[in-house]
């Protein structure tokens, strides 16, 4: 941990040069030319800004469940325009994340081509060229996944300068791609813990098959998943939910994540956004897995779970509507308890237990009762909460300042987008199989039984969705496949069947709008169709 302070260190230092009248500036190349980029110390300091930019993106995510939100596995409680399909090209929120990105990649920009001409020691500019490359394809890549073709920019310039038309899709994945194979030849395989969190060539190597998969370039896509498999040293961390508390962080499966720490300002809001009122922090609960992500999670032997196969005591059929049968509480465990130990790990399910603050433990017993000091209440009626990336007890005390980090790109990803890509390429193998199963098996789950092309992507597709929920993974891959449309439009109810929203998903939101103001300021931009 304290290491990791003292990267922190580094990059408020860095921000005092380079953040605070970034806006401002009329020359934004004055800065790198005049005042920085002097001597090693600047370079490393200069790099460590372009972090901060991927900090505050992702920060800023949480409040949507890492956009999990915007699908069917999550619901977002506050704000209503992305999760109804009524959302406006003219709101911050596609300006903001438009203007993090680009903000990240003027400072990745400006670092490739100041470090080159700066007397320092060979490896480490070597290595700073590395994490600048990866980072600013990082940022491309998360531009051309919610907006599609975007302007490349890659050079550092003035703001009166970047009038470029948008680039197609297939272009800026050539430039993320070129990009990441500089990368991979210029950056170590690992850190020692001062470091943890820098990019290594297995975040690069990662990234450039996952730019493959996006564009369907599945032989690409594989063999770059099967090295990273076969070569990184990487594999899955024994225990599925420690990878979400900070007291596990840097271990075997991570390949790179967004890093976090427990002191004001260098934090992440998961604590208040994901967490619930019994936290010492108080969460909001401003996210909630739904429902339909409850009902996907398979029984232990594997097989789909219904609610047709559980009776009450008198013989009838459990009926979820009816907010009796919750009281139940050895029939509602029955439901729960014999599932995929995912499901547990992710969510706090009624009767269950849950670790308040004081290390008390709150049974979220049915009916609710808040003068009931053990129970556990939540923060909306009959909604399930989210236990991955909330601390439990007095694990936590920064109300807006959580610890944990938060994953980009885990083995498990790289095992299923394996899988995927295979699969698509060819038909299933042993390969895939064993990539599948080996995720499964973590958490003691069965092997999938062999099949056609068509079932095991299925199956790969539910993995994904047990196996990622809330880390955003899945709102990227219902757009990319296309099934937002068929997945996304109905009404959102509590686990009683209570209305809280009607969902709504868009054609034209498999791409987000163009901002507004970007449009107004440069006219060479162009809007996604549906946006107009």
């Amino acid at each position: 941990m304290k290491n990791k302070i003292l990267s922190i260190v580094i990059i408020v230092i860095s921000l005092a040069s380079c953040q605070d009248d970034f806006l401002q500036r009329p020359s934004l190349i004055q800065l790198s030319e005049e005042s920085f980029w002097v001597d090693a110390d600047d370079a490393v300091e200069g790099v460590n800004s372009i972090y901060n930019a991927y900090y505050q993106l992702n920060n800023t995510f949480t409040n949507y469940g890492m956009l999990d939100d915007f699908s069917d596995i999550s619901y977002q409680t506050w704000s209503t325009g992305m999760t109804t399909g009524q959302y406006v090209a003219y709101g911050s929120f596609f300006s903001g994340p438009w203007g993090i990105l680009y903000k990240g990649i003027y400072r990745a920009n400006t670092a490739i081509k100041r470090i080159p001409d700066i007397s320092m020691d060979e490896s480490l500019k070597s290595r700073l060229m590395g994490e600048a490359k990866f980072l600013r394809a990082l940022f491309y890549f998360k531009l051309r996944d919610y907006f599609g073709g975007v302007p490349i920019y890659d050079t550092p310039m003035n703001y009166d300068e970047a009038y470029k038309p948008r680039n197609t899709v297939e272009q800026v994945d050539s430039f993320i791609v070129q990009d990441l194979t500089d990368a991979i030849d210029l950056l170590p395989s690992g850190y020692s813990s001062g470091d943890a969190g820098r990019a290594t060539k297995w975040a690069a190597m990662s990234l450039r098959g996952k730019t493959y998969l996006f564009g369907q370039e599945w032989e690409m896509a594989a063999a770059d998943f099967d090295f990273v498999i076969k070569n990184s040293g990487r594999d899955l961390h024994p225990v599925y939910e420690q990878l979400f508390n900070f007291k596990w962080e840097d271990n075997s499966e991570v390949i790179f994540d967004a890093q976090y720490i427990m002191v004001e300002g260098f934090g992440n809001r998961c604590d208040i956004t994901y967490g619930n009122r019994n936290t010492k922090t108080g969460g909001w609960q401003r996210t909630v897995p739904t429902v339909k992500l409850i009902d996907s999670y398979e029984m232990a032997d594997g097989t789909p779970f219904s609610w047709d196969n559980f009776e009450t005591i008198n013989g009838e059929a459990f009926d979820p509507s009816n907010a009796d049968d919750w009281a139940k509480e050895d029939l509602v465990k029955e439901i729960f308890n014999n599932r995929d130990p995912r499901l547990q790990q992710t969510v706090v399910v009624p009767w269950s237990t849950f670790i308040g603050e004081g290390g008390k433990t709150l049974i979220y017993k049915w009916p609710q009762d808040a003068s009931d000091s053990e129970c556990f209440v939540s923060n909306f009626q009959a909604v399930y909460a989210w236990r991955k990336f909330v601390h439990q007890g007095d694990e936590n005390s920064q109300r807006y300042n959580s610890p944990n980090n938060i994953p980009e790109i885990r083995f498990a990803d790289v095992l299923l987008m394996y899988a995927e890509a295979k699969n698509e390429q060819s038909g299933p193998d042993e390969s895939v199989y064993n990539a599948i199963n080996r995720v499964r098996a973590r958490v003691s789950m069965p092997p999938i039984p062999e099949g056609t092309k068509d079932e095991v992507r299925e199956r790969i597709r539910h993995e994904r969705r047990v196996e990622f929920p809330g880390e955003g993974l899945w709102y990227s891959d219902i757009r990319r496949w296309k099934i937002g449309v068929e997945l996304c439009n109905h009404d959102v109810e509590g686990f009683i069947g209570n209305k809280l929203r009607t969902r709504g998903f868009a054609e034209r939101e498999y791409l987000w709008a163009i901002p507004s103001s970007e449009i107004d300021l440069n006219p060479e931009l162009t809007q996604n169709p549906g946006w107009e």
